[in-house]
């Protein structure tokens, strides 16, 4: 898995919001969606994540830009 070290800044709202659409619309592998910022492929990490607030989900996704000059991520439940 990817430090957190690694990563570069989080996405700004609204582009978190619309690779999370993206994402949930076409959840196989290899239908990551792109950077917005870059255009570059995103990898989708999936985490055992049993929080309070995530309600019943039990994992959540990670999209992690793979440009290594952005490195751009967002994570949101599933």
């Amino acid at each position: 898995m990817t430090e957190s070290n690694d990563l570069g800044p989080m996405y700004e709202a609204k582009q978190s919001a619309q690779l999370e659409l993206l994402d949930r619309e076409n959840p196989i592998p290899g239908g990551e969606p792109q950077c917005p910022v870059c255009e570059a492929k995103t990898t989708r990490l999936v985490e055992a994540h049993p929080s309070p607030n995530a309600g019943s989900a039990p994992f959540r996704i990670r999209l992690i830009c793979g440009n290594e000059e952005c490195r751009r991520w967002t994570v949101y439940n599933w």
